[in-house]
C-alpha cells in the first residue's frame, strides 16, 4: 500500500427548503404531497440513517424554513419589501405566510435537529430567491438583512452557501457578510440534464473528482453528484443501478485518495420514494 496515499473524503449536502424551494410551481405547492407530515417523515429517515452510519452532512436550510413561524411574522415587514422587487417569485409566499395553515412552509423542527446533531449547518439563501448576478443589489441587501434577523433568534452562524437554484453570484458581497465557502455549480440546461442522465447510467464510474479548491478568499466544492432521483426520465434508472455506481464512485475514492460529494433536496424522498432505498443501501457503503 502507498503510505503516501491520501485518504478518501465523501461529502453530502442537503439542500433544505421545504415549499420555499418550490414558491414558483403551482401544481407543486396545490398538491399537497410536500406538508408537515411528509417532510418530517423524510427529515427523520435522512437523520436516522446518518446516525446509523457515521455520517456527517452540511444541511443548508433557507433561513425561512428554519424558522419558527412566530419569528417570520415578526419580520413580514421585510418578506412584504422582498415581494415588491420580486412580486413573481413572492406571489405564493405571502398568502402563505398569512393563512391560518401552513404544511410544508416551517421546518424549524429539522433545523434543530441536525444542528443538535452536529451536522453543519449552512445557508441557502433567506426565501430561497436567486442570488444570481442577475439579482438587483436592493433586493440582495433586503435578503441579508432578513437572513440576519432570522439566524440571530436562530442562533446560528453558517458560514458555508449553498446557493438556491444552484446560481452563484453576488461573492464580493457575501463574503464581506462572513461567509467563505459554497458549492459550485453543476453543468446547467439541457446540456447539463444530458450529461446528468448519462452519469446514472455509468454503473462503473470510477471518476475521481476535484478536490474542493481555495479561490479568491473561498473555499469552493466541486458540484458533485445529484443523488438520482426517479421521476420521470429517471425513472426508468433502477435502484441497483444508482447504488452500483455510487459503490463504484467510493471504492475508486478509496482506491486513489479522491474527493465524492453527494447533493439532493430532502422533500425529493417523498415525491421519489425509491430514493430511500437508494441513499440507505448508500450511506451503508459510505
Amino acid at each position: 500500500m502507498n503510505a503516501s496515499k491520501e485518504a478518501a473524503v465523501f461529502t453530502l449536502s442537503l439542500d433544505c427548503e421545504g415549499l420555499w424551494g418550490m414558491a414558483d410551481q403551482t401544481a407543486v405547492l396545490s398538491n399537497g404531497r410536500i406538508n408537515d407530515a411528509t417532510l418530517r417523515d423524510v427529515y427523520q429517515l435522512i437523520a436516522r440513517t446518518l446516525d446509523q452510519n457515521g455520517v456527517v452532512a452540511t444541511a443548508a436550510f433557507v433561513s425561512c424554513f428554519a424558522a419558527q413561524k412566530e419569528s417570520i411574522l415578526q419580520h413580514i415587514d421585510l418578506v412584504k419589501a422582498l415581494a415588491e422587487q420580486s412580486p413573481q417569485w413572492f406571489s405564493s409566499i405571502v398568502p402563505a405566510l398569512e393563512a391560518s395553515r401552513q404544511g410544508g412552509w416551517f421546518g424549524h423542527e429539522h433545523f434543530k435537529a441536525f444542528q443538535q446533531a452536529g451536522h453543519e449547518i449552512g445557508w441557502h439563501g433567506a426565501t430561497h430567491m436567486s442570488l444570481s448576478s442577475e439579482t438587483p443589489a436592493e433586493a440582495l441587501e433586503l435578503e441579508l438583512k432578513l437572513s440576519k434577523q432570522l439566524l440571530s433568534d436562530l442562533g446560528a452562524k453558517p458560514s458555508t452557501i449553498v446557493f438556491p437554484r444552484n446560481r452563484v453570484g453576488h461573492l464580493d458581497r457575501l463574503r464581506g457578510e462572513g461567509f467563505d465557502a459554497y458549492r459550485a455549480s453543476p453543468p446547467g440546461g439541457l446540456r447539463g440534464r444530458v450529461i446528468g442522465l448519462a452519469g446514472e447510467l455509468h454503473l462503473l464510474d470510477n471518476r475521481v473528482a476535484a478536490k474542493p479548491i481555495r479561490h479568491d478568499g473561498w473555499g469552493v466544492s466541486p458540484a458533485g453528484f445529484f443523488l438520482n432521483w426517479p421521476s420521470g426520465v429517471r425513472s426508468l434508472v433502477p435502484v441497483a443501478a444508482t447504488v452500483r455506481r455510487w459503490r463504484s464512485l467510493l471504492r475508486s475514492a478509496v482506491e486513489n485518495g479522491g474527493y465524492v460529494h453527494m447533493w439532493f433536496h430532502p422533500h425529493n424522498l417523498i415525491t421519489a420514494p425509491a430514493m430511500r432505498e437508494s441513499f440507505t443501501e448508500i450511506m451503508a457503503e459510505v
